[in-house]
């Protein structure tokens, strides 16, 4: 058998495997030593993935191999009668079938692969199509939002000296238990037991806790809160009814320089500035009644700010001058209303230090279990994470100017503070 046509090895390397003769022709004609006819040239197509495995293709060949083998011994038999020639015509037939049906199931799932191949890069560039719509339209989002609301010492710089600060115009009274172990949940349930809205005619706009157990109830009017004073049920159960404590304003002086030191800054604000401003006030008086909240800015800069708690009456003097002067410096003074944000429940009153919550909160997903740093979902828009709390639009980040809980939160801390009407 050296030098048959019909070697397997021979049929092995070539992929798609070479068109036979014609399955019908006269095998005698033929001897069995005789070169196969050269296959027809394929034509080129795009090369898809493998349509049939090495282990398939074996297998058709090993049994065209036996085939012909067996034609082989029946030619060196010597002289050939009628049942040879039948039993050779049979088996030449089985090859040229087998082989024919080899070669268009190979052909048939070449198509098939091609196909599945040009589909996928087709769905591929539907998906690519899809992502950079959704990141223009995430683009014309955030461009389209309205201007933020003062956010940053920047934005407080732009104002204008005559956009005061101005508290909204409710009315408020606080509500303390007699006994100070009475949690503030305990007192707004035993308030809200007490006292009929309906009954009483009031406009109340809203109720919220407050220290030492109490809580404050915000109405429309005066009158409002005089009705709630004069309740002999708050007063027989044992509540007592006061004014709400309030909070000296507090503003930013801008700009102040590192190298000086706390009193001499204080000296210079009120020598320079509030002298001759203030009507009976002196340097002592003045430095009793300002106090450093802290300081910001960038570590080891020239300058930083200076947030100062200061009295109602020197907070209209500073802030009616717009600019304040320390030593040889010429600063921006302005109410300073920003509120504090836990970075660990992501809510507004308190830092994280004092935070009660045992679970972080993300500042990106909004969910609960770990720190925005950890977010596995940090490719994904942000949520505002004090308004998934709250089952609020969130579609905006955590502590974003247009946020409505920050809002909210910086006109509850506007209104605990005592401005005097200005």
């Amino acid at each position: 058998m050296e030098g048959s046509p019909f070697n397997r090895s021979a049929l092995t390397g070539r992929s798609p495997p070479p068109a036979l003769r014609d399955p019908h022709a006269a095998p005698e004609t033929a001897p069995a030593s005789s070169p196969a006819p050269s296959p027809a040239p394929c034509q080129p197509q795009k090369e898809p993935p493998a349509a049939m495995t090495t282990h398939e293709l074996q297998c058709w060949i090993t049994g065209i191999e036996q085939c012909l083998n067996e034609i082989c011994a029946i030619s060196s038999e010597g002289k050939l009668n009628t049942d040879q020639k039948l039993r050779i015509n049979n088996l030449c037939r089985k090859v040229c079938h087998g082989t024919s049906q080899l070669v268009v199931t190979y052909q048939s799932l070449k198509q098939k692969a091609i196909q599945a191949h040009d589909n996928l890069q087709h769905l591929k560039e539907k998906q690519d199509l899809s992502q950079q719509l959704r990141a223009l339209k995430e683009s014309v989002e955030v461009s389209s939002r309205p201007a933020p609301v003062a956010a940053s010492f920047a934005d407080m710089v732009k104002k204008s000296a005559s956009n005061f600060v101005q508290p909204s115009p409710v009315n408020s009274v606080a509500i303390y238990p007699t006994d100070r172990m009475q949690s503030s949940d305990e007192t707004k349930t035993l308030v809200q037991k007490i006292i009929q809205p309906d009954q009483m005619k009031l406009h109340v706009r809203g109720v919220r806790k407050t220290k030492n157990g109490g809580v404050i109830i915000s109405t429309d009017t005066k009158d409002d809160i005089q009705k709630l004073k004069q309740s002999v049920q708050l007063t027989t159960s044992g509540l007592t009814v006061d004014e709400p404590h309030k909070r000296k304003p507090r503003i930013v002086v801008i700009g102040v320089p590192s190298s000086m030191q706390e009193k001499e800054v204080f000296h210079c604000i009120y020598q320079q500035n509030l002298a001759d401003k203030l009507e009976g006030s002196t340097l002592e008086t003045f430095l009793s009644s300002i106090k450093l909240s802290h300081k910001s800015g960038k570590k080891d800069a020239e300058t930083c700010n200076y947030i100062i708690e200061v009295s109602a009456d020197v907070r209209k003097a500073l802030i009616s001058k717009d600019r304040v002067f320390v030593n040889w410096s010429s600063c921006p003074v302005r109410d300073f209303t920003l509120v504090t944000r836990c970075f660990k429940c992501q809510q507004y009153g308190h830092a994280a230090k004092t935070c009660r919550e045992e679970a972080n909160t993300c500042g990106h997903c909004g969910e609960l279990g770990h720190l925005m740093k950890e977010c596995p979902k940090k490719a994904e828009p942000p949520k505002c994470a004090t308004c998934v709390r709250f089952k609020k639009p969130c579609n905006h980040k955590t502590g974003d100017a247009v946020c409505p809980a920050k809002i909210m939160a910086e006109k509850r801390y506007i209104n605990s503070i005592d401005y005097k009407g200005a």
